[in-house]
């Protein structure tokens, strides 16, 4: 589900963000790369469980939004999810945060 607010675009994660959702949101993820927004933000307070699917769509939007010009916020991330990102050391490469506020205030940057 995406919302535009002013020049951020704000997407939320599903429930599960796997295989059989990755498809989905990376096609909603395409559509806020076509918008005039400076940044997303990824409101992953939603999301109880990722695969790799999942982790590899998170690097991918990282990557088109770098190649779009636009920056990249994941947000409020479940313990669990938050723990998943730090193992896969993925939270070396995805700028996160705490609440949706801060990514939104850091994608304004």
């Amino acid at each position: 589900m995406s919302a535009a607010t002013g020049k951020i675009q704000m997407l939320v994660t599903p429930d599960r963000l796997d295989a059989a959702a990755v498809d989905d949101f990376k096609k909603e993820f395409r559509q806020v790369l076509e918008t005039s927004a400076v940044g997303v933000v990824v409101d992953l307070s939603r999301t109880m469980f990722i695969d790799s699917a999942g982790l590899g769509a998170l690097v991918s939007l990282l990557k088109s939004c770098n190649q779009h010009g636009k920056r990249l916020a994941m947000a409020s991330p479940t313990a669990q999810i938050r723990q998943i990102i730090e193992l896969t050391r993925l939270h070396r490469l995805l700028d996160i945060y705490d609440g949706v506020e801060a990514a939104k205030n850091a994608v304004l940057k």
